[in-house]
């Protein structure tokens, strides 16, 4: 699984010690393609709301203000790099 997924989502999510495992990271990057392909584009909040669905309580800085404009984009290339290594 994405290392690059993982740490694209501490940094843009803020998440603050986390840890996930195999099986949640593929959980959330499973939730990500779904709301991707439908058409939806997601926001700071949704990724976090995604990550505490599959990895319950962890510990995230809320930030205003963010600009989530390119993070589909983003986060579909972080998916994309961690599945060519």
């Amino acid at each position: 699984m994405s290392k690059n997924l993982e740490e694209f989502l501490r940094d843009t999510c803020g998440i603050e010690n986390w840890h996930p495992t195999a099986q949640q990271l593929a959980a959330i990057e499973k939730d990500i393609n779904e709301a991707i392909r439908s058409g939806k584009t997601l926001s700071r909040t949704e990724c976090q709301h995604i990550v505490a669905k599959h990895c319950g309580s962890v510990r995230m800085l809320m930030l205003k203000s963010a600009d989530n404009s390119d993070l589909n984009t983003l986060l579909a290339l972080a998916i994309k790099k961690g599945t060519t290594k």
